[in-house]
């Protein structure tokens, strides 16, 4: 645009200039020559941008020295047509490629933004589609939300209601240990009732045995007193039961002295029974231990009693067997 701009204002310069020369060309009848240097004159003063002065040396080259100023004037105009047509000729092919590119770009923004549209749509799409799952989740979740206020209402009675079956059972387990104790405790008062009902059977079977002890240890003694057949042998049989130095030390320990030392502990645990029958069972005794110590202490003499009373049943039986074997050579004393 700027170029035309120029181009136009040359030509208007040019055809004013050319005004004066056609009234001077009317009011003469022969035409003016321009020199040398009337036209550099001229060329200097029109110092135009599309004719340089090389080029209108070589025009006048061309045409000769001796030109006219109308010639000069409408050689200047050709070569500026002639150039404005160039010019005009290369600006439709600048604006056609310029055309063309701008419909290249057009193109290219229009699929740019059909892409971008596209791609857009599509982003949209899944932000929505994320939208609704989001929205989906936030129901969801309020649901679960609604379901677990809910159930944790129902946590909280079953929490309240397992408290007071607690509180229920800790009432009932500690009545049930009352009871278990009172019922314990009765137990063992029958037992110890029935320990006191038993104590007189034992009494009863433990003077029994003590009278049996008492003749057989007067038979025994009766033996004694008088001549055993092999007595020596009768010795080494008593001694196997019932010990060696029993009382005293040394091979002249008899019989006699063997035994005179169990019929003494014989009597001793005697007399430990009947000062131990003479006590009374107390309840007191008994309420604090367990039902398996529920033994009358008449038990333990009783049991020390027999032991010392088997080892004389056993001495009883080899003198008895002795005299039996030699009824003959046994001699009582006289």
């Amino acid at each position: 645009m700027k170029k035309k701009l120029k181009l136009r204002i040359l030509i208007f310069c040019i055809l004013f200039s050319t005004i004066p020369v056609g009234i001077n060309v009317n009011a003469e009848a022969e035409p003016k020559f321009v020199t040398n240097e009337e036209l550099q004159s001229s060329l200097d003063k029109l110092k135009l941008d599309m004719a340089t002065k090389d080029e209108l040396r070589v025009m006048l080259q061309q045409q000769g020295d001796n030109l006219t100023k109308e010639e000069i004037t409408q050689q200047l105009i050709d070569n500026q047509k002639s150039r404005i047509e160039i010019l005009e000729g290369n600006i439709s092919s600048l604006l056609s490629l310029l055309a063309i590119i701008v419909a290249v770009l057009t193109l290219f923004g229009g699929i740019f933004v059909w892409i971008s549209r596209r791609a857009f749509s599509s982003k949209v799409g899944e932000v929505e589609t994320k939208l609704n799952e989001m929205k989906q989740l936030k129901n969801e979740a309020i649901t679960k939300m609604e379901t677990v206020r809910e159930l944790n209402v129902n946590l909280n009675l079953a929490i309240r209601e397992a408290q007071d079956l607690q509180i229920n059972l800790n009432k009932s387990r500690s009545a049930f240990e009352e009871e278990t104790e009172r019922i314990n405790q009765l137990g063992k008062y029958i037992e110890f009732l029935e320990l006191k009902v038993s104590r007189p059977e034992h009494i009863r079977t433990f003077d029994n045995n003590v009278n049996q002890s008492k003749s057989l240890i007067s038979k025994l003694e009766y033996w004694l007193e008088g001549t055993l057949p092999n007595y020596e042998y009768a010795l080494l049989k008593v001694t196997e039961v019932l010990g060696q130095n029993v009382i005293k030390e040394g091979p002249d320990e008899t019989i006699q002295d063997k035994l005179s030392y169990y019929t003494e502990s014989l009597k001793e645990k005697e007399s430990s029974f009947r000062e131990e029958a003479e006590r009374p069972l107390k309840w007191e005794d008994y309420v604090d231990k367990d039902r398996e110590d529920f033994i009358d202490p008449l038990n333990d003499i009783i049991i020390d009693w027999e032991k010392s009373y088997d080892y004389i049943k056993e001495v009883h039986g080899i003198i008895s067997a002795q005299i039996s074997m030699n009824p003959d050579k046994f001699k009582p004393k006289i």
